[in-house]
């Protein structure tokens, strides 16, 4: 799937443009909400996963539920714990909040976002789906919801349905509005656009088309590393 992107020390002097460009790509547009066939859940340790997707259900912005994650060593939480996937516990939460078990199809063998898409496509029948409610952290919007727009059909439409985390799980609560705030979220927000380039160059997502010269520089110089 790839290599992991490096860090670099790049991050700590961005133009308030670059900053802009940045919070455009990764947390993605708002996009207006409407009711969508199919809630697609990807894989990952927060509770706001299956706390947004429970909501998303109640709230009937889609009929179905898909939920992705398989088992990724290491992983223990108060939630998880070594060896369970990641797709058995989101369930388990869903349907404690009262999402019908009948609904829900799962995959639970993946161990990356593409893995996510591709394996889900396996187990349920996105032929028909005209409209994807993406239930996923603020900024994985970006990367994630290319993702699930480049191996659905064309047509379909990809609506974003994030919440705000914590970045790998530590520190403050990171949004759109506060991200630049932070050394270490300035780095992980610039390692999301790194992957989307580099991702999106290898076909496993739809590519960013447009970017500055300023950040263009900036990603070239993590990917030659």
């Amino acid at each position: 799937m790839g290599a992991a992107i490096p860090n670099h020390p790049d991050h700590a002097n961005l133009s308030a443009d670059v900053v802009d460009e940045i919070t455009s790509i990764v947390f993605g547009p708002v996009v207006e909400l409407q009711p969508c066939d199919v809630i697609f859940i990807f894989g990952g340790l927060a509770p706001g996963l299956w706390e947004k997707g429970a909501e998303a259900y109640q709230r009937g912005l889609g009929k179905d539920v898909v939920v992705t994650g398989g088992y990724k060593p290491g992983a223990s939480t108060q939630y998880w714990v070594d060896g369970i996937r990641e797709a058995h516990i989101i369930c388990r939460e869903l349907i404690k909040r009262g999402v019908p078990e009948a609904v829900i199809s799962y995959e639970d063998r993946s161990t990356n976002t593409l893995e996510n898409v591709l394996f889900a496509m396996e187990v349920y029948d996105f032929s028909t789906v005209t409209r994807v409610l993406a239930v996923c952290k603020c900024y994985g919007v970006g990367r994630q919801c290319r993702t699930l727009k480049w191996h659905l059909d064309r047509g379909v439409q990809v609506i974003p349905y994030p919440f705000d985390a914590r970045v790998r799980g530590k520190g403050p609560v990171i949004t759109s509005y506060n991200w630049m705030d932070y050394e270490d979220s300035r780095s992980y927000m610039l390692e999301q656009v790194t992957k989307m380039v580099d991702y999106g160059g290898r076909g496993h997502l739809e590519p960013v088309e447009h970017m500055s010269g300023a950040l263009t520089e900036i990603v070239r110089k993590r990917l030659r590393v």
